[in-house]
Order: C-alpha cells, then sequence, then structure tokens
C-alpha cells in the first residue's frame, strides 16, 4: 500500500497530466520507449505533436507552466550526448506510471 506522501504525490502528478494532452502522451511515448532517450524532434514525428509543443511540455514555457513540466516534476531526466539533449523517463516516472496502472 501507498504511503500517505506517495499517495499525495501521484495524485498531484495525475492531475497535471490529465489537464495537458501533450505532456501524457510525451509521457506515454517515453513510457513505451523505456529505457531509451529520444530528442524532441524524434517525439514530435511518432506523436504527431508540434515540435514546439513536445518541447514545452518537457521544459515548460509559455501556457505550459515551469513548475509543471516533465522535467521539473521529475518524470522526465534530460540526458546530453555531445551537442545533443535527449530526454528519457526516469525511474521515478516509470514507477508512476506503473502505479497509475495498478490502481
Amino acid at each position: 500500500m501507498f504511503d500517505r506522501g506517495k499517495k499525495a504525490y501521484l495524485e498531484d502528478v495525475s492531475r497535471f497530466l490529465r489537464r495537458s494532452r501533450v505532456r501524457s502522451e510525451i509521457l506515454m511515448y517515453l513510457y513505451n520507449k523505456y529505457p531509451e532517450a529520444s530528442y524532441p524532434a524524434e517525439i514530435a514525428k511518432d506523436t504527431g505533436i508540434d515540435p514546439k509543443n513536445v518541447f514545452k511540455g518537457l521544459r515548460g514555457t509559455g501556457r505550459f507552466d515551469a513548475s509543471n513540466s516533465l522535467l521539473k516534476q521529475g518524470v522526465v531526466e534530460e540526458i546530453e550526448r555531445g551537442n545533443e539533449v535527449y530526454y528519457r523517463l526516469s525511474e521515478r516516472g516509470k514507477s508512476l506510471i506503473e502505479s497509475m496502472q495498478r490502481t
């Protein structure tokens, strides 16, 4: 069973994901690719989401509040390889999705 803090966190993240189709789709895309990392243009191409919105969902800008970005929530991590930046589902994100699927 969840402890109270983990359950509250799960509810908060679930709420912020329900408010954004873009963030939800990015998160599920990365979950299905786990443990592989993807770059934003690849995520955009494979999901059909505008590349600008992919970046906004990952990092949070404009109407995508940075405090609710996938990176800030800790469910996605940024990986630098040379001059390229890739994104991968974090262990926390993987656990979150699996917990949400069980409930």
